[in-house]
């Protein structure tokens, strides 16, 4: 028992349990969570580094390259060392994924978007549904509101939970970060924004193929929780075949509703397919996809956990033969 709290590979294991506990139950205020100041931080080194319109591709690429490495390699070096130097660094661990996992904010934002659906406040729907999509909101029917929802729940569960978590089993804490802060620049520097297309094109690549890994593993755990076959009908049925749409249909297909379809970003309508079933989203659907996305994180953590504990084991046992 007490090499459960004094080992590291059994420590990291409570690290992950400590996170997931502080996401699910306690708010960290958005005006003093620390990624609030690397989103402020991030925007104004994509505003000030920009190159113009009229500048060639080559010049936004190595622009928005170096902006990256420019930001990242200092805090990620100054974290990395505080780690490694600490005494207890199992505590800087712990604070870094508190940090990193900030999947709450979107979740409650989603239940506060539940509770206006269902007082009709049309305006004050679209004002909430603002703070978590990119998209224009203005245009938005009560369906592309509940659609807009959903996605944006389903995808930053696949992306920023699933991901860190992933990131963290594989790579530990300061990998759970870079691959977080890569993902807030992509966020932040918007492929759909004009100005950012080309300059965000490589980060959006790098992160495109960083998600891929957890996105799977949600997508997995989602399937187990749900109806799989339906799921994967509706992914074979989908006319796109790229990642998006094959996630986006994979919910649509368990929670028996049609997601996707037209989206409007900076005034400029974008035709993506609709996918899933032909059913129309209602407000008892919006619940169960909520619920089906509860779930999924649940099966998660327990494979996170699964996978942590047979390593701490493996290293005990290891150990105690040598």
């Amino acid at each position: 028992m007490e090499a459960f709290f004094t080992d590291s590979a059994y420590q990291t294991l409570l690290v992950l349990w400590l996170a997931v506990a502080a996401d699910a139950l306690w708010q960290w205020p958005i005006s003093s969570h620390p990624l609030t100041l690397m989103r402020y931080i991030v925007k104004q080194m994509g505003e000030k580094v920009l190159p113009e319109m009229h500048y060639p591709k080559g010049q936004h690429y190595i622009s928005g390259t170096l902006a990256a490495v420019v930001l990242l390699s200092p805090i990620v070096t100054c974290v990395a060392i505080l780690v490694y130097m600490a005494e207890y660094p199992v505590f800087f661990e712990a604070v870094i994924m508190i940090v990193v996992i900030d999947f709450g904010f979107q979740r409650r934002q989603f239940s506060k978007l539940l509770t206006i659906i269902g007082k009709n406040k049309k305006v004050r729907t679209r004002e909430t549904l603002s703070t978590i999509v990119a998209r224009d909101c203005s245009r938005l029917t009560d369906v592309g509101v509940a659609k807009a929802a959903i996605e944006s729940l389903w995808l930053k569960f696949l992306y920023l939970y699933c991901g860190v978590i992933f990131y963290f089993v594989i790579t530990g804490p300061v990998g759970a970060l870079i691959y977080r802060l890569l993902l807030l620049m992509s966020w932040q520097w918007h492929y759909r924004t004009p100005a950012m297309r080309h300059f965000a094109a490589p980060i959006r690549k790098l992160v495109s193929l960083l998600v891929l890994p957890p996105a799977i593993v949600g997508a997995l755990a989602t399937l187990m929780v749900s109806h799989p076959i339906r799921g994967v009908n509706a992914m074979k049925k989908s006319s796109a075949k790229d990642k998006t749409s094959l996630l986006l249909a994979l919910l649509g297909g368990v929670n028996d509703i049609q997601l996707g379809g037209p989206a409007i970003y900076h005034h400029k309508k974008y035709r993506y397919p609709r996918v899933g079933t032909t059913k129309q989203v209602k407000y008892s659907d919006i619940i169960r996809a909520r619920r089906t996305i509860i779930s999924a994180m649940c099966i998660v953590v327990a494979l996170a956990s699964i996978g942590l504990l047979l390593v701490a084991v493996s290293t005990q046992n290891i150990n105690e033969f040598i």
